[in-house]
């Protein structure tokens, strides 16, 4: 950009956008930064409840269907 042609106001006008831009951009990225450190707070948070409240290991009832039964005579009484 050629900027000897320019008047003292346009490039001054110039550097102050310039300023501003790298402020938003600092800006955007220090929240970024505390956006994703929220974000492992929260994760940490949950699988600290999951370790603490792990419920136990569902017990299966004999009345349950399943897919693969144990008994190989289920269905040679139906006839």
């Amino acid at each position: 950009m050629e900027e000897a042609g320019l008047p003292a106001w346009e490039r001054s006008m110039i550097e102050d956008t310039i300023l501003e831009a790298e402020g938003r951009a600092r800006l955007a990225e220090d929240r970024a930064k505390s956006r994703a450190l929220q974000l492992a707070r929260e994760q940490g948070y949950h699988r600290l409840a999951l370790a603490i409240d792990r419920p136990g290991a569902p017990g299966v009832s004999p009345a349950q269907l399943k897919l693969w039964s144990t008994d190989p005579t289920l269905f040679d009484q139906a006839g």
